[in-house]
This record gives structure tokens, sequence and C-alpha cells, in this order.
């Protein structure tokens, strides 16, 4: 049972705001907390990041006055388990939301092994960023897509909004043609401006630019004007990415309109890469439900006026665990006790510190998902995006340990030569194009012990059952 206190009603927000602030010492640094989560948004599909076709002048204006990080890393290559790591400060295996829906995505005759069980929601026992911020005086709101099971009210945030609340069970359009970006822009200006004279946690979490591509009709015709650039060139998902700039643009004027800029950080991130049917992240390798870096690799910045020098890059590699941490310490906040955080705070960074001085992150997924039609990013293999992996960065190196390879094909006995390691040079190779597991032999013994020595610690589960259903092509 969580020890903390719950609202359900969105008016109640203001009165339990006006409860803590008699118990808590309100003091003027703690920022207002808006945490901008795009959905399938790509490393390069902001202009920011280098993208000519797709128009991102908000977003860009933002993230050229304010902090720009280059290797920031969504904690899983598709949305649950990036959200539920992201509100619980947690890495995968101990929350077990490791992909989304069924763990066995694909032909069974395809897949070597049988994956993990994988839950679909956060369980009870997890306290989110929402509950810690919460006896320190902070009221929250959850608008936008959750994915990670219970109501947000019931864990920990004083307000909630989905599409299925509103009418928007079939994409982003409602029966009266409303674009549904639009309307949780609007219950987010909403909510700030109620809550101007509190200190506030707004998760704004849009379900753009996910599938279905739907778009508004005035902007699509713009972009079917413009010449493509590469890979990017679909016009409506070049429209959809213009509405969640014109998000952007409008929340940060609410609070520019109420005063609460310098005492505001505003950070914009995505939960994975993008969708390779629509677009791709060259010169990364792959998109969504890979773990090359176009998969989970997402563009993001920090903009804070007064507080993070503006016209400044950060390239320290950051994943979403982090802002748990972060979050706390920029609120004066408590760690819940008794409570494991992997992420590590990046309010340094903000600072103007170069690096967190962490050793290495991690992933884990133990499960299966499928390809697709279309597909563009150059995944391992034309049946799936992503088999059973383990991976981890450490600096300039990334390793991926493949379990199938591992578990049924000799493990360390035959390393070198069962495929199941690929050693990547980040510094070198940014598009993962030379595996070098059999030349840089050192370091690859390095990084396979640390990944080892993690997964124990962490008790990840790893998939040991060969599948009778495989059928071994010849």
């Amino acid at each position: 049972m969580k020890s903390f206190v719950r609202s359900t009603i969105f008016p109640l927000v203001l009165i339990a705001a006006l409860a803590f602030s008699c118990n808590v010492d309100q003091a003027p640094e703690k920022p207002n907390i808006v945490f901008i989560f795009i959905d399938d948004m790509g490393w390069t599909d902001v202009g920011f990041m280098g993208s000519t076709y797709y128009e991102t002048p908000n977003i860009d204006r933002l993230a050229n006055q304010g902090m720009i990080f280059t290797n920031a890393y969504a904690n899983a290559a598709n949305c649950a388990p990036t959200r539920a790591s992201l509100l619980s400060g947690q890495y995968s295996p101990r929350h077990g939301v490791f992909t989304v829906a069924r763990p066995d995505r694909g032909k069974s005759q395809d897949r070597r092994l049988i994956p993990t069980e994988n839950s679909r929601k956060l369980s009870p026992d997890k306290i989110t960023i929402a509950e810690a911020l919460k006896p320190a005086g902070y009221v929250s709101a959850a608008i936008g897509k959750w994915h990670v099971g219970n109501d947000p009210k019931e864990e920990g945030f004083d307000y909630s909004l989905n599409k299925y609340d509103i009418g928007y069970e079939k994409g982003h359009f409602d029966e009266k043609g409303r674009y549904l970006t639009d309307r949780f822009t609007n219950e987010a200006v909403n909510f700030i401006t109620q809550n101007k004279d509190n200190q506030f946690f707004l998760y704004l979490a849009h379900d753009a630019v996910h599938t279905p591509i739907q778009a508004k009709e005035e902007i699509v015709t713009k972009f079917q004007a413009k010449e493509g650039e590469g890979c990017h060139d679909n016009a409506k998902y070049a429209a959809m990415i213009e509405s969640v700039d014109q998000s952007v643009g409008k929340i940060n004027r609410t609070l520019e309109e109420l005063g609460l800029s310098e005492n505001t950080i505003l950070i914009f991130f995505s939960d994975n890469g993008g969708h390779g049917t629509f677009t791709c992240q060259k010169p990364l390798r792959g998109g969504k439900g890979m773990f090359y870096e176009g998969g989970i690799r997402v563009p993001m910045f920090a903009y804070w006026p007064e507080k993070i020098k503006g016209g400044t890059t950060n390239d320290d590699p950051i994943i979403s665990t982090d802002f748990y941490t972060t979050f706390l310490e920029l609120a004066g906040a408590k760690s819940p006790d008794n409570y494991t955080l992997d992420g590590e705070s990046i309010v340094p960074l903000f600072n103007g510190e170069q690096s967190v001085n962490r050793d290495a992150i991690y992933w884990h997924f133990p499960a299966y998902l499928q390809s697709y039609d279309g597909l563009r990013g150059d995944s391992r293999d034309t049946t799936f995006r992503a088999r059973p992996v383990s991976v981890i960065r450490k600096g300039d190196w990334k390793l991926f340990l493949f379990h199938e390879e591992w578990v049924l094909d000799g493990g360390r006995e035959k390393i070198g030569a069962n495929n199941a390691i690929e050693l990547y040079n980040l510094n070198n190779d940014i598009g993962e194009k030379e595996n070098l597991a059999n030349t840089e032999v050192v370091k690859r013994e390095e990084l396979l012990d640390q990944l080892l020595d993690w997964m124990e610690e962490i008790e990840a589960p790893i998939p040991e059952n060969a599948n009778p259903e495989y059928f071994a092509y010849e």
C-alpha cells in the first residue's frame, strides 16, 4: 500500500496545493517542471538536430536558447517500458515492463526462445515521480498518453486526462474534427493557468507522432508542395510534427504571459526512435523497435531562462531514468525510503558540468518485436526488429548480447563464432556498421563482463528455454 495521499478530481488540485503550502517550505528557487514527451519522434525529426524538411521553429528556438543533449537515450526501443522507467526511476528488470502488450510478437516458428512474461502496468509498490514530488508541495498533472496500467490519479497525479476521456477512440481526430494534439495542449494551458500560484509538475505526453499518421489537411498541403529530404519525405508525418511544434510554442507562451518562465524548467523528450515506415534517423542505424542508435537515441533539450545557459550543448550520455532523480534534486525533495533509483541527476549538466561521471548505461529486452513492411533503417534481420537482447554503453563503446545465440549456440565457449556479440565504437562509427567483436577482444571482454554482472545484480530475467515450435530454415 502506497503511503502518499491522492486526490481524484481536478477541482481538488488547488485545495491540495493550499494544504501542502501550509506544511512545506516552498522556497522560491524550486522550479515548476514541464516535461513534454513525444511519442515516436526520432533523433533527427526536428530542426535543431538537422532536419530541413520537418519544420519546428518553436522547438528549435527553445532548444537553441537552452541546452541540447546529443546523447539522450530512451530506456527502451518502444513505448511502454520507457514510460515505466521514466515514471518509476528504475530500469526495466525492476518493474517488469519490457515491451508493449505481448512479448511473443511475430510468428512462433521464427522465435528460437520462449520470451519472458511481460507486465503491462506498473505494480503498486512502485513510487512514481509524482508521488515523490508531492511531499515537496508539487501539484501534478498527467495529460496525454499513459500506457502503463493504472489511472495516473492512482499513481500520485492530482489530475489526468487521456484521449479516451475525451472521445478519441480511433485516432487523432474526434467526431467534430478537433485535433488531439491541440486538445491536450489546451488542457495543459488550463492546468498551468489554474496553478500559476503553486508549484507544479506537468507531464504532457502527446500521442503524436504515433500512428495512425493523421494531420490537419492545411498543413499536409503545405508539405506536399515541399521537396523531401532523403527519407524525411512524408507530408502527413511532417504535418503532425508541425502540430507538436505549435503545441510547444503555445505552452511556452503561456509560461511567458503568466510570468512563470524564469521559475520553470521545460524539457523536451521522446519515448523512442522514429517509426521506420514514415521516417528514418540517418546517420543512425535503425528506428523504433531496435536497440541500434536510431531506436533509442532521441531528441532532447532543456530550457530554463537565466538558469541554464543558452546556446549550449552537452554530449554526455543520459537516459530517461535520470529524470526522476533530476526532478527530486530540483524540487529539494527526498528520495523515497527503501526504494531503488537507477538514474543519475543531470542537474550538474544544467550547471555547466560536462559529465555526471557515470560508468555505463544499460538496456534489457527479453522479448520479440516483429518487423513490418516498408521498414527503413537497417535492422539485424528482416523478420524481427528486436530479438531478446541486452545492451551496455560505456564511454564511446556499445556492446550487444543477443540471447538466442548466447543461450543456444554455446555462449562464451563459442564466443566470436556464434554471432551473439556485437561491439561498436560510436565515436568512430555512429551508424554501427562495423562490428568489432572479433578484433577488439579486450574491450569486448570488459564490456561483456560488466553487462553480465549488471544483469546478475539487477536479476534481469533471461529467456533460457528453446521454443519447440521454432523452425530452422535451411
